[in-house]
C-alpha cells in the first residue's frame, strides 16, 4: 500500500516539475527525494568475517636398516627420522627383542651371550612458543615396554635425530651368528 502511494506522489512531482523547470532538473530531484524502502538500512560500517581451517597433521617418515657389521660393542649409528606435526604430539619407541639378539639363540649358549644391549638417544626440535629440543634416553631392555616422549604444547620443527650405541658384550663375548632387532617408532597427535 505504501509503495503505491509513494509511486503516485513521485509521478505527480515529475509532471509538475516538467512543466516549470525542465525534465532533467526535475528527474534528479525526484531520485534524491525517493524514500528508503522499509526494512533496508544504511550503515557507516560493515564487518566482513573471514574464516578458514588447517587440518591437524602428524606424519613420520624414514626408518630403514642400520647394519653395525661385526658386533664388537661400543659402536654408534645415527639416523634421521622426518617428523611433521603441526599439533602437539607423542613420539613412542618400542623394542621387539630388548637388544640386538641372536636370531636362533637369543639367550646365548655356554659362556657366550646371545643379546647385545644398546642405548637409544633421541633429540627432537620443537616450537612452542620458543624453539627448543626434546631429549630422551632409553636402555634397550626398558624399551620392551613402550616409552613415550611427549612434546608438551609444542609442535615439531624438523627431523628427529636418533643415535643408537651398542653396549659391551657380556661373559665370554657374543655367540657367533646373525643378530637383529626391530625398533618401532610411532607418532600420535594429542588433539
Amino acid at each position: 500500500m505504501q509503495l503505491q502511494a509513494n509511486s503516485g506522489r513521485r509521478l505527480g512531482r515529475l509532471i509538475a516539475c516538467a512543466g516549470s523547470l525542465g525534465v532533467m532538473a526535475c528527474a534528479a530531484g525526484a531520485v534524491a527525494a525517493e524514500p528508503v524502502a522499509p526494512g533496508v538500512s544504511s550503515f557507516s560500517r560493515v564487518d566482513v568475517i573471514l574464516a578458514g581451517s588447517i587440518s591437524a597433521r602428524c606424519d613420520l617418515a624414514g626408518g630403514g636398516d642400520i647394519d653395525f657389521g661385526e658386533l664388537v660393542g661400543n659402536q654408534t649409528a645415527r639416523a634421521r627420522v622426518a617428523l611433521d606435526c603441526n599439533v602437539p604430539f607423542d613420539l613412542s619407541f618400542q623394542s621387539a627383542r630388548g637388544g640386538l639378539a641372536h636370531t636362533a639363540l637369543p639367550a646365548g649358549e655356554g659362556p657366550y651371550s646371545g643379546t647385545l644391549d644398546y642405548t637409544l638417544d633421541v633429540s627432537v626440535p620443537v616450537i612452542g612458543p620458543r624453539r627448543s629440543t626434546l631429549h630422551g634416553r632409553y636402555e634397550s631392555r626398558s624399551l620392551m615396554s613402550r616409552k613415550t616422549l611427549g612434546s608438551g604444547e609444542a609442535i615439531a620443527a624438523g627431523h628427529a635425530q636418533i643415535e643408537i650405541r651398542t653396549g659391551t658384550p657380556l661373559g665370554a663375548g657374543l655367540l657367533a651368528g646373525r643378530y637383529s632387532e626391530t625398533l618401532t617408532i610411532t607418532v600420535a597427535s594429542r588433539l
